[in-house]
Order: C-alpha cells, then sequence, then structure tokens
C-alpha cells in the first residue's frame, strides 16, 4: 500500500516530516564528528544511519496510512523521545549533544501540546535514558571535541530557526484563513441581507398587481381575514366596492391599451385619496375595493363620494378624444351590515348592483330594505 498524496495528509504530520527529516539530517553529521575521536563498533554506525536517516521516511510512511494521523504522530513524537535519550545515554551524556537532542524533541512536543506535551516528552525521555542505562550501563563521557561543538551549535539553531519559520507559516496561514473566513460571512451576510430584501420584493409583488401597483385580491383577502380575525378586539370598518361604468364599451371602442390607461389613473386617484392605514386593492377587471378600517358607513360614503366626483372630474385623452369616466361604488360596513368577509362582499356587491340599476355614477350604502327614490338619488346620474 502506497503513501497518500501529501494533500490527503494532515499538516501536522507533513510538518513533523519535513523538521524531523532535517534534524536528524543534521545531528547524524553532528554524532559523526564527535564519534570520529571515539571510534565506535560497526553496529552503532549501523544503528545511527537507521536512526538519523531510515527511521523519519518510515515514520511517515506508517504515519500517513493511519486513519487517526494526528494521534499516530503524536505518539511517533513521545517514540522520538524515548529514542533520543536513549542515545544520549548510550553517548556518555555528551553534554552539547544530549542538550540538543533533548531540547529539540521537548520544544517540539510543546509547540503542538504545552505543558502537558513537555511533561510527556520528558517521562518519554527519562524511559530512554533509563533503557540505555539498562542496555550499556553508566558511562559519563561528557565532553565533545570542537567540530562537534560548533556543528552542533549550528545545527540546534537551525533546527529552532526551522520550527519558527513553520511557526511563522502557520499564523501566517491561519490569519488568512480567518481573514478569507471573515470576508466568506461578510460576503454571506450581504446575499442573505440581498436574499431577505428579494424575498420581501417577491412577497410583495406577489400581493401586488402589476398594472396599477395596487394589492390585488390575495392580499384583499389574507389582510381582511386578519382584521376581522381579531374579534372581539376588530375595529369596525367600511368595505368599499368600486366599478368603473361601461369600461367593457372602452376597452372594445378605444382598445386595451386605453382601458388601461383608465385603470392606472383611477388607480392614482384612489391612492391620493386615501388614508395610509386605508387597504387598496385591484378586485379584477375594473372593480377595486377599498377597505377603511375605524370608518363607520356614514363617513366611508362621504369620502367614497370625494373620490367618485374627483374621477368623474377628470378627462383621460384616448385616440385624441376627451372622455369623462365614472364610477359606481357599494358600500357595506361591519359590524353593521355583516360579520364575515364573505357577507360584506355580499353586501357591498349588492349594493353596487343597485347603483348600476339606478343609473351608474353613484355611491349606495347597503340596505336590508327597498330603497327609495331618495335613497338612490345620492350622486347625479349620468346617462352614457
Amino acid at each position: 500500500m502506497g503513501t497518500p498524496p501529501s494533500a490527503n495528509v494532515h499538516w501536522m504530520v507533513r510538518l513533523n516530516y519535513r523538521n524531523r527529516s532535517l534534524s536528524f539530517m543534521l545531528m547524524l553529521s553532528v554524532l559523526c564528528l564527535h564519534l570520529l575521536d571515539h571510534q565506535p563498533g560497526l553496529l552503532i554506525w549501523a544503528l545511527l544511519g537507521l536512526q538519523f536517516l531510515v527511521y523519519p521516511h518510515v515514520l511517515y510512511r506508517l504515519v500517513a496510512r493511519r486513519k487517526a494521523m494526528l494521534r499516530a504522530e503524536i505518539r511517533c513524537m513521545l517514540l522520538d523521545a524515548v529514542l533520543l535519550g536513549c542515545w544520549t545515554a548510550v553517548l556518555g551524556f555528551p553534554l552539547w549533544i544530549s542538550f540538543a537532542l533533548l531540547i529539540s524533541v521537548h520544544v517540539n512536543l510543546t509547540v503542538f501540546r504545552g505543558m502537558r506535551g513537555l511533561l510527556q516528552c520528558a517521562c518519554a525521555s527519562l524511559c530512554g535514558i533509563a533503557f540505555g542505562l539498562w542496555g550499556v550501563g553508566m558511562q559519563l563521557s561528557p565532553e565533545t571535541n570542537l567540530q562537534a561543538t560548533v556543528a552542533c551549535i549550528l545545527a540546534l539553531s537551525l533546527y529552532l530557526l526551522a520550527v519558527s519559520n513553520s511557526a511563522y507559516l502557520r499564523s501566517r496561514s491561519l490569519r488568512r484563513t480567518r481573514e478569507q473566513l471573515r470576508q466568506s460571512g461578510r460576503q454571506l451576510q450581504q446575499k442573505l441581507t440581498e436574499i431577505h430584501d428579494l424575498q420581501i420584493q417577491l412577497r410583495e409583488l406577489a400581493h401586488r398587481d402589476p398594472l396599477t401597483g395596487l394589492y390585488n385580491r390575495r392580499h384583499l383577502d389574507s389582510e381582511l381575514a386578519r382584521i376581522l380575525g381579531e374579534e372581539p378586539l376588530a375595529p369596525a370598518l367600511s368595505l368599499l366596492l368600486i366599478d368603473i361604468d361601461h369600461f367593457k364599451r372602452i376597452n372594445d371602442q378605444f382598445g386595451h391599451q386605453a382601458g388601461d390607461q383608465v385603470l392606472a389613473r383611477l388607480a392614482g386617484v384612489l391612492t391620493s385619496h386615501c388614508r395610509k392605514d386605508d387597504v387598496i386593492c385591484r378586485y379584477g377587471g375594473e372593480e377595486f375595493v377599498i377597505i377603511m378600517p375605524e370608518v363607520a358607513p356614514a363617513l366611508a360614503q362621504q369620502r367614497a363620494e370625494r373620490i367618485r366626483e374627483a374621477f368623474a372630474g377628470m378627462e383621460v385623452r384616448l385616440l385624441q378624444r376627451r372622455l369623462k369616466v365614472t364610477l359606481s361604488i357599494g358600500l357595506a360596513g361591519y359590524p353593521g351590515h355583516a360579520l364575515t368577509a364573505e357577507g360584506l362582499f355580499r353586501c357591498a356587491d349588492q349594493a353596487l348592483y343597485q347603483a348600476k340599476a339606478a343609473g351608474r355614477n353613484r355611491t349606495i350604502i347597503w340596505q336590508a330594505e327597498p330603497l327609495t327614490e331618495a335613497d338612490t338619488s345620492l350622486g347625479t346620474p349620468r346617462t352614457t
């Protein structure tokens, strides 16, 4: 089974592999300079080669295959401490070399595991020293020649600089990652805000009539249900059902664009004559509905008359002709006329029918009793 691609290997394993390979090669050169004066046997040279040349690469391949790479690498670092502790005892505790071997492995574990790693490394090193003493006995040879001492100082300095540079690169990478995350977070927040605004716009469009910009029937139904659903705290309200007189004739004679122009002009009149709390909707075709919360039918009738008169007083220019268009309005109130939305619409529709039957261009409040001639005289009838 081959070694996984480096991209799939934990960054700590890759970092330690580089540092271990570099530091072990440097320490091997130091040990060679030191051992030239002692002329050790072939076994020591062979073990040195295995430990400082082969061992780092074998260790990397073994760890890279493990699923729990981080845990395996920590164990390998502790194994480093055991083996290097053993070498210090076998070599007779040469002062500079022992210091370099032990401090390097302690620094490495402290970088990754803090004080816990330092204590674990100290215990592992002591175990390695004890094992070395058990194998070769107590030998004390703290002196090193000048060449080995200088090489040891250089090797330790290079190792510490390499560790510092690795820490710097890692810190810079983390800063970049944090900055990218913050930037991504800001972009995500901006996108969420845009999505939220878009959702509001879509909801608004779903409740708006595209031609007039007024609310549509869907919004009317939900708003009326909300208001009437507040019983027994629901306020009194008036509902106006408005119809453009002879609208079909306008469409047939002047075309649908002319009809759209009339609808848009009426929407402007309704908007300018209604309060902020009033709900203005295009109910369908040439019919419009206004909900006037907290307005009694008598007052609503006065306001409806102002709307009717304002629209009747306007001239609509259609195909080089000036045309006056009128409105018929049916009005019903809650709770005096009906207690449900369906009942209100039924009453307002009946009142609108009565306004049409009485000659159009007028406002009529729904009444349970048949209307007298005086009742139907509200507004100025106009025959078209």
